[in-house]
């Protein structure tokens, strides 16, 4: 008769007890298209990917998913840009602004620190797609847009 083997895995049972999935909760049954809002607190905006994309870090900051993270991020041309309009404007109140640029023309010059620590609400939408880009299907949630704090809607109506 074989011996089962034992393992020592590389988490403390802190860690073990602590663990959970890093995406936000959504309802048993959640089907693609599905949407989840949250409190979040916004962090500064960066650069994702230099001169082509900005970033911007969340954090859920309600008891249902409390701490969890994520990233918004949008383009930084006269296609994308439209996308960090929107949401410059839900987290500040107010547009990006403008600095003359060696062009002679004014251009978007938001400060990182703009969105740093302010309160708002994220929105995730349920979607599909294949792991690492092949193989199975798997659904998770990602967050799609932001609004301004205090304009969550009651989800019950939403139904």
């Amino acid at each position: 008769m074989a011996t089962s083997p034992e393992f020592i895995l590389p988490v403390t049972e802190e860690e073990y007890q602590t663990a959970g999935s890093k995406f936000i909760t959504f309802p048993p049954g959640a089907k693609v298209g599905d949407v989840e809002y949250r409190d979040i607190e916004t962090g500064m905006l960066d650069w994702d990917t230099p001169n082509k994309s900005m970033k911007i870090e969340v954090v859920v900051t309600e008891e249902k998913d409390n701490g969890k993270t994520e990233k918004i991020s949008f383009g930084v041309d006269s296609k994308g840009i439209w996308k960090g309009k929107a949401l410059y404007q839900a987290i500040t109140g107010h547009e990006m602004p403008m600095k003359r640029a060696a062009d002679g023309k004014n251009h978007p010059a938001p400060s990182g620190m703009d969105t740093a620590g302010k309160s708002a609400v994220g929105v995730w939408i349920m979607n599909e797609g294949k792991k690492g880009g092949v193989g199975d299907t798997v659904y998770y949630p990602k967050l799609q847009d932001i609004l301004p704090a205090g304009s969550k809607p009651n989800q019950e109506s939403l139904m």
